[in-house]
């Protein structure tokens, strides 16, 4: 397991968002992998220069305002600071939009500065300009559909870029083309990857119907997911979209929701003619599908770096692959998940199995590829504690990869349930995949949100075992795990010294350490 300061920087690593941490006077103190790729620092050597100082303020008005506002931030002047910018270079045009908010006292650093590339929704914006003077140059007798489009266009993105909410968003961009003389009904789908199912989630007007469309359907809603492609369909509608709209539908236009790697969802808009979504209005739709998608990734985003609450995931992985399935699977026991602890290059994971025969369970788990060593440690009643030496901790490093948290993880022949926390804003379906591309009979059996305490659980454990050592780590979960808490007692402290390779003694320093600094946490910081 990596230290907690190694995880969030691992972890501000995968954003692509250019992420820095600067001190009361301006000094970098961090960069994440986006900021460096972007700036072609590869080597951090940014880290420890001044960012004012490298900041030519004279280049234009932008750097001066941002300067100004990063100054009022670390003196406490305002709680957040944005700006949006160009940042063109001459291979291509970017914008960016800048967020500066102030770190906790207690943090190495004074605030943190974010450079959220916008340009997919400026180049949306542009697009949309430069489609509505084409229009307007254009003949007489098409005033009528530029003055629609134009209107359309600017009401949509107008309204989408200032609500607070990916609902909201939704909600705003189904009404406002309901609203649209040529068009029946609209709607915005996502896709649940509990049952690979798009169910409507957004609906242009109240109505007890609702759709849920397979994932592999043939539906041009399905294929705009599939294909991330928009899809025009005008003969062999399926029934259940005129169910939907109310009212026979002539022609469908399914939008993809796509901003970058992520698919947000579908928008579908009905028409009850067939010639209504020419190549001119489906570069309409097009245009408002992107600068939706980019309006959600923002939201999204935005409330990624403020997160307060958590999504817990629970999957049900059944590759005979992985050791422990493959264990329980040959013994016909169940085993429960007691944590990880780092070894080197390797990690040990702690495993309660209910068995009779230790025996049995360290010869099969030897014989598999994914164990390098394995050690009974002890045995309360017909529970038996076992650590497992891997190098690549199966599910639970997939799911790290992605940033977030392994739980519990239940195990009984030829299947594991797995519990998955990882921040609420974070795309669910990212990590799904991630585990699934690995072990592609995953399934997802439920999605929940829960709050989080003001202090919460995994800020709390990554408190403690950054003041651990991994010895003292492995004392605490070895004696808690193994029955040496329990009175009257399971297991001696020389077993679990002998299972560590160390003296009694030197174990009980390490256990001693580890309770005094736990504690410490608890009564002091709790």
């Amino acid at each position: 397991m990596k230290p907690p300061e190694t995880l969030a920087h691992s972890t501000l690593d995968t954003l692509p968002i250019n992420i820095a941490v600067l001190d009361d006077e301006g000094t970098i103190l961090f960069t994440n992998r986006a900021w460096r790729e972007f700036a072609g620092d590869e080597d951090g050597e940014m880290e420890g220069t001044n960012y004012f100082a490298t900041t030519d303020v004279d280049a234009d008005e932008y750097a001066e305002q941002a300067l100004g506002g990063i100054e009022s931030v670390i003196d406490g002047e305002q709680d957040l600071f944005t700006m949006e910018y160009p940042c063109h270079s001459p291979e291509e045009k970017q914008w960016f939009l800048m967020r500066v908010a102030p770190l906790p006292e207690d943090e190495a650093g004074s605030a943190v500065v974010a450079h959220i590339d916008i340009t997919q929704r400026k180049l949306a914006e542009l697009a949309a300009e430069r489609r509505s003077e084409e229009l307007k140059a254009e003949r007489q007798n098409l005033k009528q559909l530029v003055d629609r489009v134009d209107g359309l266009l600017k009401a949509v993105m107008g309204d989408v870029l200032t609500v607070d909410s990916r609902e909201a968003i939704q909600q705003t961009v189904c009404d406002r083309l309901a609203a649209v003389d040529s068009y029946q009904f609209a709607w915005v789908s996502e896709l649940d990857l509990r049952d690979e199912t798009l169910s409507s989630t957004a609906l242009s007007a109240d109505h007890p119907t609702t759709l849920s469309i397979p994932l592999d359907a043939d539906d041009p809603v399905a294929e705009a997911a599939r294909t991330e492609e928009l899809q025009i369909v005008t003969s062999d509608i399926d029934e259940q979209h005129s169910r939907l709209a109310d009212s026979d539908v002539a022609s469908v236009a399914a939008v993809p929701l796509v901003s970058g790697d992520s698919l947000y969802g579908v928008l579908t808009v009905y028409a009850d003619s067939d010639d209504v979504f020419d190549p001119r209005e489906q570069a309409v739709l097009g245009t408002i599908g992107r600068a939706t998608a980019a309006a959600i990734d923002a939201r999204e985003t935005s409330r990624l770096l403020t997160a307060d609450n958590v999504t817990e995931l629970e999957l049900q992985v059944t590759d005979p692959e992985v050791f422990y399935i493959d264990v329980a699977n040959e013994l016909g026991c169940s085993m429960e998940y007691g944590g990880s602890v780092p070894d080197g290059e390797d990690a040990v994971m702690f495993f309660l199995v209910q068995t009779d025969d230790p025996s049995a369970v360290c010869a099969v788990a030897a014989d598999h590829p994914q164990v390098s060593g394995v050690s009974h440690v002890s045995t309360a009643d017909s529970s038996a504690l076992f650590e497992f030496t891997v190098s690549d901790p199966p599910v639970v490093s997939v799911v790290a990869d992605r940033g977030a948290q392994t739980g519990d993880i239940l195990v009984e022949p030829g299947q594991a349930t797995v519990t998955v926390t990882l921040p609420a804003s974070m795309e669910t379906r990212t990590v799904v995949e991630q585990v699934r591309n690995q072990y592609p009979e995953t399934e997802l059996l439920s999605v929940r949100e829960r709050d989080e305490p003001p202090v919460s659980r995994q800020a709390f454990i990554a408190n403690v075992e950054e003041r651990l050592t991994n010895r003292q780590l492995t004392a605490l979960r070895k004696g808690f795990l193994g029955g040496f808490f329990d009175w009257p007692r399971d297991v001696s402290g020389e077993q679990l010294a002998e299972s560590m390779d160390i003296c009694p003694s030197t174990f009980h320093q390490h256990l001693r350490a580890g309770e005094r600094k736990l504690l410490e946490e608890v009564f002091e910081n709790w």
